[in-house]
């Protein structure tokens, strides 16, 4: 392997330019757990996989303690074991050459384990693998051999004894990186001062309240030099209110704003004042409009992977997934960030843990966002009682034990909590733009409050704009609580390669009152790829 770049497709921490990321000097290695050579028809065609795999390869992933708080998750890839007696490692590991590089791992059937050297095509029922250490690609393919895992490669170490070891990572490593790439250029004008220079342009995603936006100065956008704010690097849905100190300016579309007017510029992102603020400007906004104005949880996640920095494109976003969250985690939220330095991971975690969902890196290599209590889904796997191999209760996380008696929900976040609020605003805008959120909602419940001594109350930031989606989203929880969920962890040797975490469905067992069955949320999951083994943790939906 050359001292080479990922394809776009697997974008590495820096971008460079084109020239410098030709896909001319990058190799692909490919191993396996024995020698194999692909059949004419395979994809990659007559292809020899060097046999340098050793032991079993396990992949996992869980949010089991995520249960509660929502967050974010990465598949865990077991060290995999690799010969190393040719030194075939060691730039590897030197220069790191593995690093950030696309990783795919497949299982492929064979006729004969001991027929599996190199030269001899395998078709079959007997089950080995092979693992793909490529540039990567931003297509997601599902061929024969099975795709077990699709992600980036953390690194390659050289051990003792003429042995090395690799460590992968799903694809939601990519989000660790800065989340706007567009920054001012502090030469004036849109492209701001001296003090704004080199800093990141504002984000403003779904709908917020009372943000603070970048001061570009007096500015001519075409109705007179005047004073020009920025809420977002692009064009906005609607800019729907313009304080200065708490007082709310008159908003006009036309003409040179005057004193206490102003003027919304939504396709710049920006509005104007009609005169010299004597403290401290906000806006209420509704966000980014390129593309489709986007409020949902859903759908601001999609634009914050999709259109900033890591820049994930639609083949690499589980479609389904985030459909399904679109309804079942309805209501109208936003996020902002007015110029800090802040990575696509941190802004992610930061809209999921509002309401408890969960965003994680799917086998194929797509983005999957789920929530841990979705109901009404259709199920979509069903193991039986004599397809299960070992069962087992597993505690509640600490963020749920013992079970909350109220959940409440924060609404309406206040971007810029204000001290300093003018005199002439009435009392209870006053109070609204000093506190940090509206609420919270709380839903009390009156069967976990009889039956539980300790008084648990479990509350969720909340970025959702109205009081009655806080209050939707607060009953759902109640209402799962309320259920008794309990933990199991399920091994079996069915459905390989395909259970995801978010996927709803139903296990049979003849102890702990699962013999009609309980239903329930995959929240995480391990798989044994040469064992053949399945072990899957579910949280469930009630008794």
């Amino acid at each position: 392997m050359n001292l080479g770049f990922d394809a776009p497709g697997f974008w590495p921490p820096a971008w460079l330019p084109d020239a410098f990321v030709s896909p001319q000097g990058i190799d692909t290695l490919r191993w396996a757990s024995a020698g194999y050579a692909t059949a004419s028809t395979d994809d990659p065609a007559s292809t020899v996989y060097q046999p340098r795999l050793t032991g079993d390869v396990e992949i996992s992933q869980s949010a089991l303690d995520a249960l509660g708080i929502g967050g974010k998750l990465t598949v865990g890839l077991s060290t995999i074991g690799l010969d190393d007696a040719d030194a075939a490692l060691r730039d590897l590991h030197r220069y790191g050459l593995a690093d950030g590089r696309g990783l795919r791992i497949r299982r492929v059937p064979v006729v004969d384990a001991r027929a599996s050297d190199v030269g001899t095509p395998l078709a079959g029922k007997v089950l080995g693998m092979r693992l793909d250490l490529s540039a990567g690609t931003a297509t997601i393919t599902r061929t024969d051999p099975v795709l077990a895992f699709s992600g980036l490669t953390r690194g390659v170490d050289r051990g003792a004894g003429r042995t090395g070891t690799l460590v992968g990572v799903d694809v939601l490593e990519r989000l660790a990186v800065p989340l706007q790439p567009t920054k001012y250029a502090g030469t004036g004008g849109i492209e701001g001062g001296d003090e704004l220079k080199d800093r990141p342009k504002p984000v403003l995603l779904g709908r917020c309240g009372n943000v603070t936006p970048n001061f570009l100065g007096n500015i001519d956008l075409g109705a007179g030099s005047l004073p020009t704010y920025q809420v977002s690097w692009r064009q906005v849905f609607s800019i729907d209110a313009v304080r200065i100190r708490g007082v709310e300016q008159a908003l006009v579309s036309s003409g040179t704003p005057t004193v206490g007017q102003a003027r919304p510029w939504e396709a710049l992102g920006m509005f104007q004042l009609g005169s010299t603020p004597d403290g401290i400007v906000t806006a209420d906004v509704r966000g980014d409009a390129d593309g489709g104005y986007v409020s949902s949880t859903a759908g601001v996640l999609r634009r914050l992977i999709n259109a900033l920095g890591p820049g994930v494109g639609a083949l690499e976003i589980d479609g389904s997934s985030f459909a399904f969250a679109e309804a079942d985690i309805p209501g109208e939220i936003g996020w902002y960030s007015g110029g800090q330095e802040i990575t696509a991971s941190d802004a992610a975690s930061t809209i999921v843990q509002a309401s408890g969902a969960v965003l994680c890196g799917g086998r194929s290599g797509a983005i999957r966002l789920f929530d841990p209590i979705a109901s009404d889904a259709t199920d979509q796997f069903d193991i039986k009682a004599g397809w299960v191999l070992d069962c087992r209760p597993v505690s509640l996380p600490a963020s749920l034990r013992s079970l909350s008696t109220s959940v409440g929900v924060n609404w309406r976040p206040n971007w810029t909590p204000m001290t300093d609020v003018a005199g002439s605003v009435p009392a209870a805008d006053r109070e609204r733009l000093k506190n940090r959120a509206s609420g919270p909602e709380r839903i009390n419940s009156v069967t976990l409050t009889q039956r539980l001594a300790p008084q648990r109350d479990m509350l969720l930031p909340g970025l959702f704009w109205s009081q009655a989606d806080a209050s939707t989203r607060a009953q759902a929880w109640a209402r799962w609580l309320e259920a008794g969920p309990r933990i199991f962890e399920i091994t079996t040797d069915r459905y390989l390669g395909q259970i995801e975490c978010g996927h709803v469905g139903r296990v049979s067992y003849d102890l702990w009152e699962m013999g009609g069955g309980v239903r329930g949320v995959v929240v995480g999951w391990r798989e044994q790829l040469g064992a053949q083994r399945l072990t899957i943790t579910i949280a469930t939906q009630g008794a």
